[in-house]
């Protein structure tokens, strides 16, 4: 009898025990090991571990959004990172997809959103060089180009196509320029510190370090590109037109218009709904875990920047998780 019992017990117990939890063993796709995108790779993996305990995100270390794209696109890898810029070339098939649209590729969450100004496209000056050759707003910089040294990212990086579109977008051609360097930001930064160049364009974070070393090592100046102008680049590269407040930079005298970069985490539209919804609700659910990773996150991340749009349509399953959560 009492064997009998306890095997009615048991049957009961296991009748009303969840079901074993969903765990996940998934890749995200970034750029190099120890920037702001590891750390989000590192946000992810702990949002899913406490959501759904057992799982993980690896984080995939390669070259950057372009290079994300088409391995989401092609099922290489089920995650991936990329800047709206990245995105919108992508899915349109402009700039490095020559006409051949990632047709497939979904958005599931957006890990920082062009307000957070992560990648603001600042303009700026060697102020000595300004004052010499009298330059204090763009007019004047497209007047003195053929004087002018000046340095953007490095071909095949879309923040180098953006800051020479903002050029051609204020009427310079950039062939006009004395000389016109392409590099990264940890060269350009050298560059215009040893007097080397002029000036330069470059995508950084609002009050990133080597705006700090620039202004630090030299007298700097920062030109507004225009509200016109950065609507148009905004336009067309899928960005968003933001503003930086003169008493923001000491080296900026006006407010100046120009345009701030997001980020998404992309996936195939193969992806099933189950995993895409799971995936972003984990986001929306453990996004104390998510901010944990990196400070420039915790002000940044909210539920509503998490579910704001990009230039490719949002996965189904994200979508639920969304609507489940009042977003869309």
């Amino acid at each position: 009898m009492r064997k009998l019992l306890i095997g009615i017990l048991g049957a009961a117990v296991l009748a009303i025990a969840p079901a074993h939890a969903q765990t996940y063993n998934l890749t995200l796709a970034g750029a190099s090991p120890g920037g702001l995108w590891s750390r989000i790779g590192l946000g992810l993996d702990k949002a899913m571990a406490k959501a759904y305990p057992g799982s993980t995100v690896t984080y995939q270390t390669g070259s950057g959004g372009i290079a994300n794209a088409k391995l989401v696109q092609d099922n290489k890898v089920p995650m991936g990172i990329a800047t709206d810029p990245e995105l919108a070339a992508a899915v349109r098939g402009t700039g490095p997809f020559r006409g051949k649209p990632q047709k497939d590729l979904r958005v599931l969450v957006r890990v920082y959103a062009p307000a957070a100004r992560f990648q603001l496209t600042h303009l700026l000056m060697n102020a000595d060089v300004a004052k010499k050759l009298g330059i204090n707003s763009m007019a004047d910089f497209v007047k003195n180009a053929s004087k002018l040294r000046v340095a953007v990212n490095r071909p095949g990086n879309m923040d180098g196509d953006v800051s020479l579109a903002f050029f051609k977008t204020n009427g310079l051609n950039p062939k006009k320029f004395r000389k016109l360097v392409r590099a990264a930001s940890r060269e350009m930064t050298k560059l215009i510190l040893d007097r080397r160049i002029d000036a330069l364009s470059v995508g950084l974070s609002f009050n990133h370090r080597r705006i700090r070393e620039m202004a630090k090592g030299i007298p700097l100046l920062m030109l507004n590109q225009g509200k016109g102008a950065a609507n148009r680049v905004a336009k067309q590269f899928g960005l968003e037109r933001c503003k930086v407040l003169a008493k923001e930079y000491k080296f900026l005298h006006i407010d100046s218009h120009s345009v701030c970069f997001g980020a998404v985490i992309m996936a195939n539209k193969s992806m099933s709904n189950k995993t895409a919804y799971d995936v972003t609700k984990a986001m929306l659910t453990q996004i104390e875990a998510f901010k944990s990773a990196h400070r420039a996150l915790k002000k940044a991340t909210t539920p509503q920047s998490i579910a704001q749009p990009s230039t490719a349509p949002h996965h189904p399953g994200a979508i639920k998780a969304y609507k489940e959560a009042g977003l869309m």
